[in-house]
């Protein structure tokens, strides 16, 4: 299985989680290929703990929350997952992320579903909706509003006075130039090519890969326009991706998240939330806190669900002689 599905983890803190993660990918999925962005410079970790399937990148970088840092370190670490032919797919996760499905049910969902990749996107437009005082609710990218953050943040021209405005409590914190004269000048977004936005966490297989790593002109324009913008991680790869003409693109990133009463990051997922989380067709979720026996719970609903899976294959095979398979489904059987 180790051709089939590999994983790019970025992480900055808390090795033993990351470590948890590592040793359950391998468990599940027969020790895939996993590259690890990890900021040695936020925090220490001793890569000879982890299993042999592990690679770290070296010429690691710093990263911070909003930063370049995040979008480079996948770049860096999914040339090396790619480094030679690399598996057919790949899964973008933090080290507060875990599967909650079996592995033969991840990985039917992507060789049968007919997608290059999966990740969370919208088109980027003109947006006069107001930004909601109070966060997004329990909405965060699919808010209606969330498209005129992106459009400030991506395309508009802006002009920031962050810390003076914070001094002095203005709301405005900038000012930003829409006009289309201006984008089609100062950006890539000339027309031709679509901004896309959305959450950063997503699941790919190797023609993706090659999209996102490719040395073309229009991709080198794309990423030093996105370095330059707030959160490029929310619209670099969508962007990347979805002007690909090539690929075919799932708006769903097989990803659970609660952003109920949260602005910058998902919930902290519980003891309450498994059963949810294994009634999900989601792949992973995030984001856990380091709660090993938590998350040992999970392993065992998992498992317990993959094994029901397993029972369900075999008795349709051996459902009895002379019942064919249109006989089974058939309503009118």
């Amino acid at each position: 299985m180790s051709n089939v599905i590999g994983f790019v983890i970025l992480t900055h803190s808390i090795p033993d989680q990351t470590l948890l993660l590592c040793e359950r990918l391998a468990t599940q999925f027969e020790n895939p290929p996993i590259v690890i962005h990890h900021d040695f410079g936020q925090c220490p970790l001793d890569e000879r703990r982890f299993p042999s399937n592990v690679t770290f990148v070296q010429d690691w970088i710093r990263t911070k929350w909003g930063g370049t840092g995040v979008v480079d370190g996948l770049l860096k670490a999914l040339r090396l997952l790619f480094a030679n032919e690399g598996p057919d797919w790949f899964v973008v996760l933090s080290g507060a992320d875990y599967p909650i499905k079996p592995a033969q049910s991840i990985l039917a969902d992507l060789t049968q579903g007919g997608f290059d990749a999966y990740i969370d996107h919208r088109k980027i437009l003109r947006c006069s909706l107001t930004l909601p005082a109070n966060g997004w609710g329990n909405h965060n990218y699919t808010h209606p509003a969330w498209v005129r953050l992106a459009f400030e943040r991506y395309m508009a021209l802006g002009f920031g006075f962050f810390k003076l405005a914070t001094a002095l409590g203005w709301r405005r914190k900038a000012f930003y130039l829409r006009s289309d004269f201006f984008i089609q000048r100062f950006t890539p977004f000339n027309g031709s090519l679509n901004c896309y936005a959305g959450d950063f966490w997503f699941t790919a297989n190797r023609r993706a890969a090659r999209t996102l790593l490719d040395d073309s002109e229009a991709n080198r324009k794309i990423i030093a326009h996105f370095r330059r913008r707030p959160n490029p991680d929310e619209g670099m790869f969508q962007t990347l991706l979805c002007n690909a003409e090539n690929l075919k693109i799932s708006l769903d990133n097989k990803r659970f998240t609660d952003w109920h009463g949260c602005v910058n990051h998902p919930r902290m997922l519980g003891e309450k939330d498994l059963p949810t989380l294994v009634a999900s067709t989601d792949h992973f979720a995030r984001k856990f806190a380091f709660d090993p026996d938590l998350l040992n719970r999970l392993d065992q609903l998992v498992d317990t669900q993959a094994m029901s899976g397993i029972s369900e294959d075999h008795n349709q095979l051996h459902s009895g002689p002379g019942k064919s398979l249109d006989q089974t489904s058939s309503p009118n059987s």
